[in-house]
């Protein structure tokens, strides 16, 4: 039986945004959308929840997210300056003369991000209290677009009921999350130009331990995706009001 649920739907937008790959050594490359533990980071920052109940309160069992690309997905470099802390120890001492030494690094970024985030949760209070904070733009901490100085414009746009179901042919507008097994039996050849994401954080713990998604497809134009299956069903959601569909996090997963 298909499951509805009822989300809110708000867009985030920025002059940058930066959602650090975490096998990236020397120049720092970013997701080209925001993972799953950057929303949760960002609905968080909102309703005031402390860094280290984030991954109690936002289980994957508990959510629904989903985004969507809502500009041309634009990425450049900014080189950044650092300045280099004492690395070792002479005579017993700090080295403070490494502290005034720099070095440049580049940082990739996302121009003039601008996404829609579907999102639920099944605790009631919390999702009555995210439409209000929502409504009135009153943040507890000023959520960002991955660095702390990429802040985000947060922008109420609806509530609306999202139906889950499974189907072999579709057009979707969100992100398109799959595990391995599931890429293998997608067929996205007649989509425009994408870009395939590897190795995306989806799941905190506790111990700022991460469990990582397989793959993420998403339209550098911001157009939907023509989604096939090779073999079998794949699932997505439907909303009732806006009139478009597209793939939780979470059901990639189930």
């Amino acid at each position: 039986m298909a499951q509805r649920i009822s989300v809110c739907i708000f867009r985030v937008r920025g002059s940058f945004a930066h959602w650090r790959k975490w096998f990236t050594t020397v120049s720092s490359l970013t997701y080209s959308f925001p993972p799953r533990t950057a929303v949760v980071g960002m609905v968080g920052a909102i309703l005031g929840i402390q860094r280290e109940k984030v991954a109690e309160i936002f289980k994957v069992s508990d959510t629904r997210i989903a985004v969507r690309p809502l500009s041309p997905i634009q990425k450049d470099s900014l080189p950044q300056s650092w300045r280099q802390t004492p690395s070792y120890i002479r005579n017993g001492k700090f080295d403070l003369a490494k502290m005034h030494e720099s070095f440049q690094a580049n940082l990739e970024v996302v121009r003039r991000p601008y996404y829609c985030i579907v999102f639920w949760h099944r605790n009631a209070q919390l999702m009555q209290e995210l439409t209000e904070r929502l409504k009135n733009k009153r943040w507890f901490y000023p959520p960002c677009l991955g660095v702390m100085g990429f802040l985000a414009d947060v922008e109420w746009e609806s509530e609306d009921v999202a139906e889950e179901y499974e189907t072999d042919q579709e057009i979707i507008h969100s992100v398109l999350p799959l595990t391995e097994t599931m890429a293998q039996r997608i067929d996205l050849s007649g989509s425009d130009a994408y870009i395939r994401e590897e190795r995306i954080p989806y799941e905190v713990f506790p111990d700022r331990r991460f469990r990582h998604l397989d793959y993420a497809y998403v339209s550098r134009n911001a157009n939907p995706l023509l989604v096939r299956a090779r073999e079998g069903k794949f699932p997505l959601f439907a909303l009732q009001h806006g009139q478009w569909k597209g793939v939780f996090f979470e059901q990639c997963m189930i």
